[in-house]
C-alpha cells in the first residue's frame, strides 16, 4: 500500500478551502463597507453637532452693540435675523482671537447659500474686513429660520413690527432643516 493523498481527496479539499475563502472575503468585503459608512456617519454628526455648537457659543456671547451698514451708518437694531441668505447678523465678543492688539468685538453672519450654512466674521464696525470665513455645514435642504419672544408667535424677520423696544435680542432663534433625509429642529437663544 502506498501512503498518500488520491486526486479524489485533493480536490475535495481544494473545493472546501475555494468556499471557505469565498465566504471569508464576502464577510469582511461586507464588514469593511459597514465600517465605512458608520464612520461617514460619525463623521457627518459630529461636524453637524461642532456646527450648532458654535452657533449656540456665539449666540452666548452676543454683545448689544448697534449694527452698521456698509456704509457706515447707523441701523439702530444689535440683531437683524431672516429668511434670506443673509439668517443672522449680530456682534459677539469672541474669546477664540488671541490678538492683544485688537478689540475682541466680531461682527458674526451667517450665511444660507447653495445649501450651505457659512459663518463669517468681520470687524464689529465695518463687515467688509473679512476676518474668517468657513462652511460649517453643508448639503442642507429647505432652511426655515423663526424667531420671537414666546414659541406661539414666531416670526421670519428680526425685528418685525410687533417687537418690544426692550427686546434687542429674541428669546428664541428655530432652525428647521434637512441634511441627507434626516429633520432637524434646532431652539436656540441668546440667553438674555
Amino acid at each position: 500500500m502506498k501512503n498518500g493523498f488520491t486526486l479524489l481527496e485533493v480536490l475535495i479539499a481544494l473545493l472546501a478551502a475555494a468556499l471557505i475563502s469565498i465566504m471569508s472575503f464576502d464577510f469582511l468585503s461586507n464588514t469593511v463597507f459597514l465600517k465605512d459608512r458608520i464612520d461617514n456617519s460619525i463623521s457627518e454628526d459630529s461636524k453637524h453637532s461642532k456646527a450648532i455648537h458654535l452657533m449656540r457659543l456665539d449666540m452666548m456671547q452676543a454683545v448689544p452693540f448697534k449694527l452698521k451698514d456698509q456704509n457706515f451708518n447707523n441701523l439702530n437694531n444689535v440683531f437683524i435675523g431672516s429668511n434670506n441668505e443673509r439668517i443672522l447678523t449680530f456682534v459677539a465678543l469672541t474669546t477664540s482671537d488671541t490678538g492683544i492688539l485688537s478689540s475682541k468685538l466680531r461682527r458674526i453672519i451667517y450665511r444660507y447659500n447653495n445649501n450651505n450654512l457659512i459663518r463669517t466674521t468681520t470687524l464689529a464696525n465695518n463687515e467688509n474686513v473679512v476676518l474668517s470665513e468657513e462652511i460649517l455645514l453643508s448639503e442642507i435642504e429647505n432652511l426655515e429660520i423663526y424667531f420671537g419672544d414666546s414659541l406661539d408667535d414666531l416670526v421670519e424677520i428680526y425685528p418685525g413690527l410687533n417687537i418690544v423696544e426692550n427686546n434687542i435680542f429674541p428669546e428664541f432663534v428655530i432652525l428647521n432643516y434637512r441634511i441627507n433625509d434626516k429633520k432637524y429642529n434646532q431652539i436656540m437663544g441668546f440667553f438674555r
